[in-house]
């Protein structure tokens, strides 16, 4: 049974499945889409004040990364519910009221997720018509704008994914809450660990 700050599912509970391994492989193109942009802007750093010859497409590469870092990040956060959240409300609420309420704002936030992946496919052939003109121009690359737009719906459809996930997991009971402030739960459980050891010392003594 989870506890009453439960949030961050284990992997026995989010289970196995396609799912997982979307995540696992999220988790990797995030991470070496973060090491990429650091070496790019590294590398214009270096170019533009140590050598003075600045690059024309390092900041456009780092800039497109950074979209896409961005869009696939969204839903790692909403399938651990790390993101930002208010709790004014839940926190005065029945159990069953705010399993009821998840389940709107789950429902919201598909609606929300589907609009923008709508909205974003409608502008990629616009985007398939102009070219990134300095990754074009410095790297020989035909990458065209689209390319950057496309990162907005294929986030999109995997923040859905996850959202379904989340709240399933929410009315089945296996987490308490469909987000969270992870920072303040993270501590205070570390701090819990922390006593325990403690307490038991204490316990022994005791005796």
């Amino acid at each position: 049974m989870p506890t009453q700050d439960s949030w961050i599912p284990s992997q026995e509970e989010l289970g196995g499945g396609i799912l997982s391994v979307i995540d696992k492989a999220l988790c990797w193109i995030v991470a070496a889409a973060l090491l990429a942009i650091s070496a790019i802007l590294m590398i214009q750093v270096i170019a533009r004040y140590a050598l003075n010859s600045p690059t024309v497409w390092s900041e456009e590469l780092a800039v497109s990364l950074f979209v896409w870092l961005t869009m696939l990040a969204i839903p790692l956060g909403l399938r651990r519910g790390e993101h930002l959240t208010l709790d004014i409300l839940s926190k005065r609420l029945s159990p069953a009221v705010n399993r009821a309420l998840a389940v709107v704002i789950a429902l919201l936030t598909i609606t929300m997720f589907v609009m923008i992946a709508y909205f974003a496919m409608k502008l990629l052939p616009a985007g398939d018509r102009q070219l990134l003109a300095g990754i074009a121009g410095g790297l020989g690359i035909a990458a065209k704008v689209s390319w950057v737009y496309l990162a907005v719906p294929v986030g999109a459809v995997f923040s859905v994914l996850f959202t379904v996930e989340r709240a399933v997991l929410m009315l089945r009971g296996k987490v308490t809450v469909l987000n969270a402030d992870a920072d303040v739960l993270f501590i205070e459980h570390l701090d819990d660990e922390l006593k325990a050891p403690s307490d038991a010392s204490q316990t022994e003594k005791g005796k």
